[in-house]
């Protein structure tokens, strides 16, 4: 078993779960064993153990430091809108108003991403940062938003410079940043905390609708730009 703060970032998150998983890995197992000590993870492994974690298949695809597959990318080039603009306007309405937004988002047909994805993969390596910038991508929101994390998640008061600087490790990953990433992306902070080998943040000032609204990222994640825009003139008659 490997330590909390050692390993790979997948590793780190199968020890932490390590009871749940193991009670349902059947012939996973060797691939597993591999994985806490520092092996890589396949593909179909990844598919395989996302729903044993109870977590989105495409973020333990980013977890795993493995590009999405096509059937999992997110939109991208929505601009100007993207779903943290979504949420930050989704964030001002009332539960119920929320709630039939969320229901609105549901209820939009899909089309297919553009495939390629659009923009540099992994640009700094995967470092613990540079993973939480790639998760809250993998929702098609603008990873330097600081407004959001700190809106939705009591993240810190910093500039989207400052947030950058997570990519390259210039900017140091807090318990305060862990939380509110956790919070905006609604993955249980313990789990991020295992993923980044960094503590979370104890008794933040979470947004009273903030799992409504992650699970609302999530639902939005494949949009176009003009469903998006749909989105977002809903969310203002609704304020």
């Amino acid at each position: 078993m490997v330590g909390p703060g050692s390993g790979t970032a997948l590793g780190r998150l199968l020890a932490h779960r390590w009871p749940e998983a193991a009670a349902t890995a059947g012939a996973l197992r060797p691939e597993l064993d591999a994985v806490l000590t520092g092996g890589a993870a396949s593909p179909s492994l990844v598919r395989q153990l996302a729903p044993m974690l109870g977590l989105h298949t495409a973020d333990l695809f980013v977890v795993a430091g493995l590009d999405l597959p096509q059937d999992l990318v997110p939109a991208s080039g929505t601009r100007p809108w993207d779903v943290g603009t979504v949420l930050e306007r989704a964030a001002k309405v009332a539960p119920q108003s929320l709630r039939r937004l969320r229901e609105f988002v549901r209820s939009l047909p899909e089309h297919p991403p553009a495939w390629p994805p659009v923009g540099p993969r992994y640009r700094y390596g995967l470092g613990p940062g540079e993973m939480m910038l790639w998760l809250l991508r993998n929702r098609n929101i603008g990873p330097y938003d600081p407004k959001l994390l700190y809106l939705i998640g009591d993240g810190p008061m910093v500039s989207a410079f400052t947030m950058a600087k997570l990519g390259p490790g210039r900017t140091r990953l807090t318990p305060q940043y862990v939380t509110s990433f956790a919070t905006v992306l609604g993955i249980p902070d313990d789990d991020l905390a295992a993923v980044a080998g960094v503590a979370a943040a104890t008794d933040p000032r979470l947004h009273r609708n903030h799992v409504e609204l992650a699970r609302l990222a999530w639902d939005a994640r494949r949009l176009t730009g003009e469903q998006l825009s749909e989105v977002l003139d809903l969310a203002r008659r609704l304020r």
